[in-house]
């Protein structure tokens, strides 16, 4: 039974809302920490599942961002006014079972807004205490809220559970998705990728003794060291560079000019609505650890990152793992983008220049 349900407005909550229940995942259990991705109309069973998971009577984690009770429907009329609209139907269904509501007020907006102006049930958010959830003090945020959600009751659904990390927001993917397909891309009904494991397989050492497989090649000590070409994005070959220092690999890239990428229109006009510079380019990066495979192959996972350039502001986050070639011309990878909540192959090649 899922003890926390996250409700956000994905127009501009979802980064926070992926962030907040990795970490509450780690802490209480995955099982217990119910995310909805997509802020859109669904279907029946879409319905039926939220409904589901209310009606046990959750903590519902509220994350109020400007456009959770600002955004508009395509008549100009507030989505919360709206009885479909799928956040007020959550917070509506909440108040019916009387669930605890947490409102969380997240960065952008200096204070708690009078609630006796809001249309129901939003006017009742004022019977609730507020807690903050701002990224640049994620930490001290994210203690005070673990606080009050063991004094409500919630506790680790096992005794192996593993304590987040909260020093700052998560940026790896959540170890497991839950909930029925119909929910979109971030609740899916089977698993696309197991995080946790593949966390805890870049991070473990391997073996002073594991032997390599028949044919395989002893890696270098720098083996992973170069300049490569691959495609983060679909039909943009990027040009990245992997620099690895003992067991320890980073990742970086050039600047990518995204003005004429019509997939980041929309979000570029966000930024420049919440930011007085417009976003013209974005880079990776990230950093992670080498190990041999069973098989003796050499293979890293890295915790990466889609930044602001300049600035490095953080947009979207997730987790690079790859396998070096036994001639060591390419990796296969598997990437995984917290935004898109899936995973697809990537290959990279080594760049002849980098060679």
């Amino acid at each position: 039974m899922a003890r926390l349900f996250i409700s956000y407005r994905a127009a501009d909550g979802r980064d926070k809302a992926t962030a907040l229940a990795r970490d509450l995942g780690e802490l209480f259990g995955d099982e217990q920490v119910f995310l909805d991705k997509e802020d859109l109309r669904g279907g029946v069973r879409w319905r039926e599942a939220i409904s589901a998971a209310i009606a046990e009577r959750p903590v519902l984690l509220l994350l109020l961002t400007p456009q959770l009770l600002a955004a508009t429907d395509e008549n100009g009329a507030l989505r919360v006014g709206d009885s479909d609209d799928p956040v007020r139907q959550e917070v509506e269904s909440a108040l019916a079972v009387s669930a605890q509501i947490v409102p969380l007020l997240c960065d952008d907006l200096p204070a708690p807004p009078d609630c006796s102006h809001l249309p129901p049930p939003f006017d009742r958010l004022g019977e609730f205490s507020w807690r903050q959830l701002r990224a640049y003090d994620w930490k001290n945020d994210l203690q005070r809220l673990v606080a009050d959600l063991r004094a409500l009751g919630v506790t680790a659904a096992t005794t192996g559970a593993h304590v987040a990390n909260t020093s700052t927001p998560a940026t790896g993917g959540r170890r497991r998705q839950r909930g029925p397909l119909a929910i979109a891309t971030l609740l899916a009904a089977c698993l696309l990728l197991s995080v946790a494991a593949g966390w805890y397989a870049t991070r473990r050492p391997a073996p002073a003794t594991a032997a390599a497989g028949p044919g395989a090649v002893e890696p270098a000590a720098s083996a992973l060291d170069g300049s490569w070409l691959g495609e983060l994005v679909p039909g943009e070959r990027l040009p990245l560079s992997l620099r690895q220092s003992g067991n320890e690999v980073a990742l970086a890239s050039a600047p990518v000019d995204i003005r004429r990428r019509p997939d980041w229109d929309d979000y570029r006009k966000f930024w420049r609505e919440q930011s007085p510079t417009a976003l013209d380019a974005i880079a990776y990066r990230g950093s992670g650890s080498r190990h041999r495979g069973a098989d003796g192959s050499t293979m890293f996972g890295i915790a990466l990152e889609v930044v602001s350039s300049p600035g490095e502001t953080l947009i979207d986050s997730g987790n690079l793992r790859c396998t070096l070639a036994a001639d060591g011309a390419f990796l296969d990878c598997q990437l995984w983008l917290n935004s898109l909540q899936a995973a697809r192959p990537v290959r990279l090649s080594r760049s002849p220049a980098g060679g």
